[in-house]
């Protein structure tokens, strides 16, 4: 008989960026106590504590022993920083990162990864039910009852190790990552030439739209995938005082070509 998964109920939250301002209100909303949030930097802590009425710690050794999770959420490479300053703790440890495995917290005798599979911004609301929550523990109990806790917060809860965030890590660094980046290369380029960035918008909205009922290969389009070798040499030409944008062009243009050629679209 499988016994009853305890609650996480109270967390202490180390962070104060992205993730963990977005993770602090949904915890909130959904009923979950954030006793203390923690920063290095002292406005940062105070700043998100009072936007959720908990109280700021800026040392480590503050950190409430009594709660059932400490959530650390900080850039991939303070995590081993935060973790070696730490005091002793009975209750579960987890991290928040997608390409960092969960050994990093083997110190601790109840770790895992509460990874939510979402680009997060302060100032952008987000529905948490639709966001992907990927979760992984060193022991059952310790994996059932983050399961138990991400499904407070969303509907898609799933099991993840380390090997699995890590492929859908880079694959969402290709995604969003990279494509934002063309995105602000986009506006650059219209902006220099005195057009709006708006000019973009429905194109970008209707080939979001597009993968939602067409895989991304049959969704492709454009001069590349047809070897329209007379419009792509126009571009470069057009291109030429901006080296680093034409060779993405180039790179991107080949990219496509051969894949399509290879796939046999």
């Amino acid at each position: 008989m499988t016994k009853d998964i305890v609650p996480i109920s109270s967390v202490v939250l180390f962070g104060s960026g992205n993730v963990a301002t977005h993770l602090a209100k949904a915890l909130n909303d959904s009923g979950i106590e954030v006793r203390q949030v923690y920063s290095r930097t002292p406005e940062h802590a105070y700043k998100l504590a009072e936007s959720k009425q908990v109280d700021a710690i800026t040392r480590l050794s503050e950190a409430d022993t009594s709660a059932d999770l400490w959530l650390i959420s900080v850039t991939d490479n303070a995590i081993e920083q935060i973790t070696s300053g730490l005091p002793p703790f009975k209750g579960i440890v987890a991290h928040t990162a997608g390409s960092i495995p969960i050994d990093v917290l083997s110190g601790f005798s109840n770790y895992g990864v509460f990874y939510p599979f979402q680009t997060l911004s302060k100032e952008r609301n987000i529905d948490y039910n639709d966001v992907p929550f990927l979760i992984e523990g060193n022991n059952e109990e310790t994996t059932r009852r983050l399961l138990k806790l991400a499904g407070v917060l969303s509907a898609k809860v799933s099991k993840a190790d380390s090997s699995v965030r890590a492929t859908l890590h880079i694959a969402a660094v290709l995604s969003c990552n990279f494509v934002n980046h063309l995105y602000t290369l986009s506006a650059d380029l219209l902006e220099k030439h005195g057009l709006s960035f708006d000019y973009l918008t429905p194109l970008i909205k209707e080939t979001t739209q597009k993968i939602l009922y067409l895989s991304p290969r049959e969704a492709q389009t454009g001069p590349a995938i047809r070897n329209d070798t007379e419009v792509m040499a126009k571009h470069m030409e057009r291109l030429s005082g901006n080296p680093s944008v034409q060779k993405i062009y180039e790179l991107m243009s080949n990219e496509i070509l051969q894949y399509h050629k290879t796939t046999g679209d």
